[in-house]
């Protein structure tokens, strides 16, 4: 499996680690797992996305299909953590069109600062 959903904060931000290829039918699964979560949700949420060990994707367009999340009302923010500049690239081609805001990050500590920031002014 490459990938993993949990919560990073409970009932505010998910978190979805990402390692290895990340293939059509994984993503179809995260996206029925994101969905549940923000469907249940009475208010709007944060998806962290843990990239540091995913292997760079050849097939963006594809992959962005699948992730229909990006668009549900109540996902606020996309923050994003890669290393590498493709993995950034294509997690742009990926979100850019999305309802979520998106952010990316170069390491997870400055994403968890950003998210405690964040986190009194976009979930309401």
């Amino acid at each position: 499996m490459a990938y993993e959903v949990s919560w990073h904060i409970p009932d505010k931000i998910l978190l979805l680690r990402l390692s290895g290829d990340y293939t059509l039918d994984e993503g179809r699964e995260v996206d029925t797992l994101l969905l549940k979560a923000l469907n249940d949700s009475p208010t709007n949420m944060g998806v962290l996305i843990d990239a540091r060990a995913m292997n760079r994707p050849y097939n963006f367009q594809a992959i962005r299909d699948t992730q229909t999340y990006m668009n549900h009302r109540h996902a606020s923010y996309i923050f994003v953590v890669a290393s590498d500049r493709i993995i950034k690239l294509a997690m742009l081609v990926i979100f850019n069109l999305s309802h979520a805001y998106l952010i990316t990050f170069d390491d997870f500590e400055a994403a968890q600062t950003r998210i405690q920031r964040q986190l009194s002014s976009f979930i309401k």
